[in-house]
């Protein structure tokens, strides 16, 4: 379900429904952007050759930092709640500028205390600069039937990865985005909607957006009208944009 470890990717090919495609929308060309998380570089790269941004990245794991170095890419290897990290990005912001976006791709789920993170980052955003930012949805129907079932089973990629410390639902975590300071601008969502095959045979076919995208005429306009009022039930990840508040919370 969830994306690791690419080293390329072809935005043309993807589909309406994926996560990439639907965040590097969201980000404006010629933007000066911090990838948190950047894993071997192939979104920045997309974001430099094709909409013309300057990106600095951040990456934990050394040998997918010295992939994206070797692309051409500044990055400073470590976490970004370690603060020799936050420390870097401190005067990278005094000696150049603070970042118009910050992109936050299946990171934020990795961190123990992510409030304090999202609080900290808006140091490094200009006063009308955006977060995006996109996790898992604890709250698919297939996570659900496995909790009904009592199964609680960590794995290797998914919302079950073994490395997550926190999980959100979309509603969770917008509440989230609120109490740490960010007004919602913009939300999307990929899904995989519900169909007994999927649950019997693991098959999808004849799922309800399925079945709407046939009926003539209307089918788009009550597709949509499905996915959106079903979409904490059927969203697999979801993407916010959002942009901080100049006020401090309290």
């Amino acid at each position: 379900m969830i994306k690791y470890h690419q080293d390329s990717i072809d935005f043309q090919s993807l589909k309406e429904n994926n996560i990439d495609r639907i965040q590097l929308e969201m980000i404006p060309a010629g933007s000066r952007v911090l990838e948190i998380g950047c894993a071997t570089g192939y979104m920045s790269e997309y974001l430099i050759r094709e909409k013309g941004c300057h990106v600095i990245g951040v990456e934990p794991v050394r040998e997918q930092a010295e992939a994206a170095i070797a692309r051409g890419m500044a990055v400073y290897t470590g976490n970004i709640d370690d603060p020799e990290v936050q420390s870097d990005l401190d005067k990278e912001v005094t000696r150049q500028g603070p970042f118009d976006v910050l992109f936050m791709s299946q990171v934020i789920e990795h961190i123990a205390e992510p409030e304090a993170i999202l609080q900290r980052m808006k140091d490094w955003l200009t006063p009308n600069g955006i977060l995006v930012i996109s996790t898992c949805n604890i709250a698919h129907w297939q996570c659900r039937f496995r909790l009904l079932a009592g199964k609680w089973e960590y794995e290797t990629y998914g919302v079950f990865d073994r490395t997550h410390l926190r999980f959100f639902t979309i509603n969770s975590f917008q509440k989230m985005l609120t109490r740490c300071g960010y007004d919602i601008i913009e939300f999307g969502f990929t899904f995989e909607d519900i169909c007994p095959f999927k649950i019997l045979f693991d098959t999808r076919i004849l799922a309800p957006s399925d079945i709407l995208r046939l009926i003539p005429l209307a089918g788009p306009r009550l597709r949509k009208k499905y996915t959106d009022l079903t979409k904490n039930f059927i969203a697999t990840q979801f993407v916010f944009k959002a942009q901080a508040i100049n006020d401090k919370i309290s």
